[in-house]
């Protein structure tokens, strides 16, 4: 994306009444222009690594990978629906719990599910939502998932043809 079209997406005219405009323009955060225009760097050195980490620490329970995911990603997004919805204070509220959350061990935790419906209900008292978080991990779980079948897909073909694929 970066080296066929990163000229592009920064040539874009942005809607100057769009949240992301005004996000932009209040606390310099890029969003999701920016994020494409790099290429997708949070998601591939933090959204897709966090994925692989939560099948780590909680193997077989792909809800548990998909939430360490999250947690990752908004440990350090500059998710422009939070900063609009709750300021550079809310953002700074988000870094900090899910980063809270990653530190004490994540899904590997015996009880990270009620340590993650007390961050959803905190979020929820202070109307948080981290929509671009939740789009890096939709692109997250999209990126594996095409590794995945292009691992598979080679893996058959070299089934086929007699040949082995080192891993």
């Amino acid at each position: 994306v970066q080296d066929y079209w990163a000229d592009d997406i920064a040539q874009l005219r942005a809607d100057p009444d769009s949240h992301g405009t005004a996000v932009q323009r209040r606390h310099g955060a890029g969003g999701a222009r920016a994020e494409a225009a790099g290429g997708f760097p949070t998601l591939y050195q933090v959204g897709w690594p966090a994925l692989e980490r939560g099948r780590e620490l909680a193997p077989g329970d792909e809800n548990a990978a998909r939430v360490q995911c999250c947690f990752a990603l908004i440990a350090v997004t500059a998710d422009t629906n939070v900063l609009f919805r709750g300021g550079a204070e809310g953002l700074l509220f988000a870094h900090c719990t899910a980063r809270e959350f990653i530190d004490g061990g994540g899904v590997g935790h015996p009880r990270w599910r009620e340590r993650a419906l007390q961050v959803h209900g905190a979020f929820m008292r202070r109307n948080l939502s981290p929509g671009g978080c939740a789009d890096l991990l939709a692109m997250s779980l999209f990126v594996d998932a095409w590794h995945t079948r292009s691992e598979c897909a080679q893996a058959r073909t070299s089934q086929l043809d007699g040949t082995l694929v080192p891993a």
